[in-house]
């Protein structure tokens, strides 16, 4: 009881901090829940001023006893009655960059680190507080805090995974933002999701879909030769792989298909010479990531891997014809927890999705979702049943690089004219 009247009063404490709206940004920006502001260089074709600010924030927002760290926010100022943009990064935030929503609306835009990564990690690693629902809260505790500035209308954001943030943010906190804009941003429904796996069964056509096997099956078939050129790559880029050099190599030529379609997509592209070790080992090199399963990227990749088991669910490979070329794996389905921090152990909280859908019906918020047609994570992208306030633009040749500006023309003036009768009927 004493924890809940604890977080009551430092809420309110929060609250009434912010009553006296500050007259300039030096004002607010001087508040005692700023650990640090810098001032940086601003992107002058956007914006008047740039801040690098290290906000402070609860670990545990249910019991601010808990202790405090850090989170890495970038703010672009414009105006502050202009409407403000919102991104709310799903992994690190180590740059500011300008939104394209920015330029086209001619808005202030925050940039948020999300918690756990990077700059923006408390001092000890209790994985319980990294959840949807306290990421949602630091977002809101964010926007309320700059609301007392900034007065027009709000607009988050995010991609891939940042747009995902937006989403579960706007399940728990609908009125926070006028607008929601996620970008190739999936909501998964199940622990390693079967909308993915049949996923790639029916994306391109038939000679798209046989292409990429043949490809992995030559690449397999050549393994002893591909295999020193990957122990010297990794060896010249300095990566080692905790699961050994077997499953590494088995895990990149199992990702091929799903880093094909999720960054490039045109089949034209794969080697029609299948015999050539040299053609084979470049293009799986420039389109399946070496780096994926290195400890070098684990160990800033890690809090994404416990969320993805934990409750946002993520994707598995079936090994297919490639099974017995295997020499890491002898599964028939390989689950993806092996790169979450005690995978295997990790309880996956198969409501989470399901209750961040419920809260959306409910509150049906004005939400544009822009998706890539050709994208592995367009498969699983927000469902639109019951939400009538969602517009949901398809790119049907569009990859995970699809945003606003390379949609074709009568779709980004569909999303551009939408996005203005919203700020003017708010």
């Amino acid at each position: 009881m004493h924890k809940i009247l604890i977080a009551i009063i430092l809420s309110t404490v929060f609250v009434s901090s912010c009553i006296t709206k500050p007259r300039s940004l030096n004002e607010l920006l001087s508040s005692d829940y700023i650990v640090s502001c810098d001032s940086i260089s601003a992107d002058t074709s956007a914006f008047n001023e740039a801040y690098l600010i290290k906000f402070k924030q609860p670990v545990d927002h249910n019991d601010p006893g808990q202790g405090t760290f850090t989170q890495r926010v970038w703010l672009s100022h414009y105006n502050a009655d202009a409407p403000t943009v919102i991104v709310t990064e799903g992994y690190s935030a180590s740059r500011n960059y300008t939104t394209e929503l920015a330029k086209m609306l001619k808005t202030n835009q925050i940039i948020v680190e999300h918690r756990y990564f990077d700059q923006s990690k408390p001092e000890t690693t209790d994985w319980q507080y990294l959840n949807i629902e306290q990421a949602a809260k630091d977002h809101h505790r964010i926007i309320e805090f700059f609301k007392e500035f900034y007065t027009g209308k709000w607009i988050s954001t995010g991609i891939s995974k940042g747009g995902q943030t937006s989403i579960y943010h706007r399940s728990y906190f609908p009125e926070d933002v006028d607008i929601s804009v996620p970008y190739v941003a999936p909501i998964n429904l199940g622990r390693e999701e079967d909308r993915l796996f049949k996923f790639f069964d029916k994306v391109g056509t038939d000679e798209d879909r046989q292409k990429i096997k043949d490809f992995q099956l030559a690449v397999l078939n050549h393994r002893d030769e591909m295999m020193a050129k990957f122990k010297n790559f990794a060896t010249d880029r300095g990566f080692t792989y905790r699961m050994g050099m077997e499953k590494a190599f088995d895990l990149v030529v199992l990702e091929y298909p799903f880093s094909f379609w999720q960054w490039h997509g045109n089949t034209n592209e794969i080697p029609v010479e299948l015999n050539d070790v040299d053609v084979l080992f470049k293009h799986l090199a420039q389109y399946s990531d070496f780096s994926y399963p290195a400890d070098q990227i684990w160990e800033g990749i890690k809090p994404f891997f416990y969320q993805a088991y934990t409750e946002l669910g993520y994707y598995g490979y079936i090994t297919g014809d490639l099974k017995p070329l295997l020499k890491g794996f002898d599964q028939d389905t390989i689950s993806s927890c092996l790169f979450a921090p005690d995978g295997e152990n990790l309880e996956f909280d198969s409501d989470a999705m399901p209750e961040v859908m419920e809260r959306l019906k409910r509150s049906n918020p004005e939400i544009l979702a822009i998706v890539g047609g050709t994208d592995p994570w367009g498969a699983t992208s927000i469902i639109t049943d019951s939400l009538s306030n969602t517009v949901k633009i398809v790119n049907a040749s569009g990859n995970h690089r699809t945003r606003i500006n390379n949609l074709n023309e009568e779709q980004k003036s569909q999303a551009i004219n939408q996005l203005k009768q919203w700020l003017q009927n708010k």
